[in-house]
């Protein structure tokens, strides 16, 4: 627990420092944030939020398989947990809990909100941001394997522009973005502690780029 403690510092002390911001009415900090729209933010932000779209895993797991298969069964066990848990509480207990357009508007105060033009708006299933937890198992996932406390503070930061970038762009609440910081990192931490605490003998292995020599890899011995 303390390599954990260690390389995701970074992490801990953003939800640390963000946790006073869940007390705030929900609203209010979407429409603070909605007032410091420029052109240039608005195209930073809808290319900062396709990060977090879950198209990239794929392209993040070509780099993990070039590292031991431990890694690989740390990167694999924190999707299935950030995607079930997201799910839960997305179709489950939150189901059909209001975005914030559909919200403000119901609310008679649709007129507050300005949208960014070309970003398509949805309007239920708000809780939380599946963006934002992608983009932190991803990136408290690799902040693991770098340990690196440089690379840490860089991948932190990243993060935290996809899930800023989904309340600029009027998709989700703080609060949303919050606890998607918060599953996606967890996952991670609780991916790595489990794959620690009972090794695989194939866990030491690495497979090969090479396609014939990576099926051997597989499945002889």
């Amino acid at each position: 627990m303390r390599i954990v403690l260690k390389r995701l510092l970074p992490f801990f002390i953003l939800l640390l420092f963000l946790l006073p911001l869940t007390f705030v009415h929900k609203g209010e900090l979407l429409l603070w944030v909605n007032t410091l729209r420029t052109p240039f933010w608005d195209t930073f932000f809808i290319r900062a939020s396709s990060l977090g779209n879950a198209i990239i895993v794929p392209f993040a797991l070509i780099l993990v398989l070039r590292f031991k298969l431990k890694w690989l069964a740390i990167f694999l066990m924190a999707f299935a947990m950030q995607v079930i848990l997201v799910l839960l509480f997305k179709k489950g207990f939150f189901s059909g809990e209001l975005r914030p357009y559909l919200y403000f508007y119901r609310s008679g105060m649709g007129e507050l909100i300005h949208l960014v033009e070309g970003v398509k708006i949805r309007y239920i299933n708000s809780f939380p941001s599946g963006h934002t937890a992608t983009m932190f198992y991803l990136v408290s996932f690799f902040a693991l394997l770098s340990r690196n406390t440089t690379a840490s503070w860089v991948l932190m930061f990243l993060g935290a522009f996809v899930g800023l970038s989904r309340i600029y762009l009027v998709q989700h609440f703080f609060i949303d973005v919050y606890f998607g910081i918060f599953f996606g990192t967890v996952s991670s931490i609780v991916a790595y502690l489990v794959v620690r605490r009972f090794p695989q003998k194939w866990h030491a292995k690495q497979i090969q780029l090479n396609p014939q020599n990576a099926l051997r890899q597989l499945f002889n011995g």
